[in-house]
């Protein structure tokens, strides 16, 4: 008797991806569904080597492994970076793909509303033939397939509308938050939770309270009347989907399922419907950092390590390196214990790398005695290193993944946030009192001095203790139970509903 079919449909970026690899791992170790996995073509190498960990996870001979399903056209990165003329508010603001990933939008009142309209150009990056291109190949893949049920990554609005007008079963499978997904009780999205980009605190402070319910009503309306959406929306209708174009953001009595990566011990206190499961961070699994790479285990034996990784998509400029490493120099001369791995992604297509050596001058001897690790792409999962227990402090860009890992392993944070919902994650740290936003003051960009601060505030003051048992005591919380395996447990049940 063939097995039930479940399929998901993410985008192509980690940062979307991950939730839905980590869950389609789950569902192909338990043997128990045919795994079909649909995406933009970039995400088939790494569906490939998650069919190359459950084969070694098995540790039998086993067809068991996901198919992939290629979606046409461009990712939502390389729509949103490299945007047509049709669709100009997908292009950064001074018009160029990448003149600075620390650069995207200023915060607060002002730079809040004029990040708006890039942010409606993330939401919908692609034009209107795109948009069909994808949302028709997603009908052909679900008629194929004859799923029990498909995991939809929330951004891929395509897949909604495929699920939709079929009229299959379908759950929402996000590393977002309950603030991104659900309208608060009492306004409280008005005057409680800090707007999208305004780098406000939670809960945000009586002075900006009128600015940020501004934010809050002007993000919404900057959105449904953009030319971006309203073109996707007649094409919708021209090409005969009904209903409204799906968004992220719901009523309580919305009838769609939601899988969350979060859990209340990592969030704002928030008001979460009974649609909504709060999963706790949904992780893929890693085998020990000894096992994954020998080489860089050892290195880690050294001493305390602080890890910095902004994550799949930033890119530094030789300005910002350097400010790295300035603000480095004062951490590495206060804790001579203390070392450095770096994920240093160098933004080719503006310039050569060969900026590097004189952008790290201010540390170069640690550099070249290997106190300082520099890497490109990290060898290993970032989670893989922080569950070594060799991690003082991880240095990451405020994405849902990042903080999710570093929460998990119950390890101090500092946030650098550079674009959009980044900065909650920032507020979440400074809320949960488990780390600091390094950039409050300049933030999207660095500054030298209030990085060192934030990285001698960690792990070199009076309060660096308190921080560091507030980490260890929300990871706690979180349980011994895995995101991955209750969102698995959680579609099952669904099924048998």
């Amino acid at each position: 008797m063939a097995k039930p079919s479940i399929l998901f449909v993410t985008n192509q970026e980690l940062g979307q991806a991950t939730v839905a690899l980590a869950v389609a791992h789950e569902f192909l170790i338990r043997q128990s569904h045919d795994v079909h996995i649909a995406s933009f073509p970039g995400l088939e190498p790494t569906v490939s080597h998650l069919n190359v960990q459950v084969q070694a996870t098995l540790l039998q001979s086993s067809s068991t492994s996901a198919t992939f399903h290629a979606l046409p056209g461009r990712s939502m990165a390389e729509a949103v970076m490299f945007g047509t003329g049709s669709n100009p508010s997908s292009r950064s603001s001074s018009g160029s793909p990448s003149s600075s990933w620390f650069n995207s939008h200023d915060i607060g009142l002002f730079g809040a509303r004029k990040a708006y309209p890039m942010l409606c150009g993330l939401m919908v990056p692609w034009t209107g033939d795109e948009y069909i291109a994808a949302y028709n190949r997603c009908i052909e893949i679900i008629k194929e397939v004859q799923p029990s049920i498909v995991v939809i990554e929330p951004l891929l609005a395509q897949a909604i509308d495929a699920c939709r007008m079929l009229q299959c079963k379908y759950v929402i499978l996000s590393p977002n938050t309950a603030k991104d997904h659900v309208v608060q009780p009492y306004l409280a999205n008005l005057w409680k939770f800090p707007s999208l980009c305004s780098g406000y605190s939670f809960p945000v402070p009586w002075k900006y309270v009128l600015p940020n319910a501004y934010l809050a009503i002007s993000g919404g309306l900057t959105f449904f009347n953009s030319p971006v959406f309203k073109a996707i929306d007649e094409r919708r209708h021209a090409e005969g989907i009904t209903g409204p174009y799906p968004v992220m953001m719901s009523s309580e009595k919305s009838p769609t399922p939601i899988l969350m990566a979060s859990h209340p011990a990592i969030d704002f206190p928030c008001f979460i419907p009974d649609g909504i499961t709060s999963c706790g961070p949904i992780l893929r699994p890693c085998a020990p950092i000894s096992e994954a790479c020998p080489d860089l285990a050892k290195w880690l034996k050294y001493g305390p390590t602080i890890l910095i990784n902004l994550g799949s998509l930033v890119c530094y400029d030789r300005i910002q390196a350097r400010k790295f490493a300035d603000g480095l120099r004062m951490i590495l001369d206060a804790r001579p214990d203390v070392q450095v791995l770096w994920k240093l992604k160098p933004d080719r297509k503006v310039e050569p790398a060969d900026w590097i050596p004189e952008a790290l001058m201010d540390i170069f001897d640690e550099v070249s005695v290997g106190r300082v690790r520099i890497e490109e792409w990290l060898p290993v999962e970032p989670i893989c290193i922080l569950q070594s227990g060799r991690v003082c402090c991880m240095v990451h860009h405020g994405g849902a993944n990042s903080y999710n890992e570093a929460a998990r392993a119950g390890v101090p944070q500092i946030v650098l946030p550079v674009w959009f919902d980044t900065y909650d994650f920032a507020a979440r740290v400074e809320y949960l009192g488990i780390g600091v936003w390094g950039s409050k003051t300049s933030a999207p960009a660095v500054n030298v001095p209030e990085l060192g601060k934030a990285f001698l505030t960690v792990l070199h003051s009076e309060d660096c203790t308190t921080i560091r048992d507030n980490a260890k005591a929300i990871a706690s919380k979180l349980g011994s139970s895995e995101g991955r395996v209750v969102a698995c447990e959680k579609i099952i049940e669904m099924l048998e509903d």
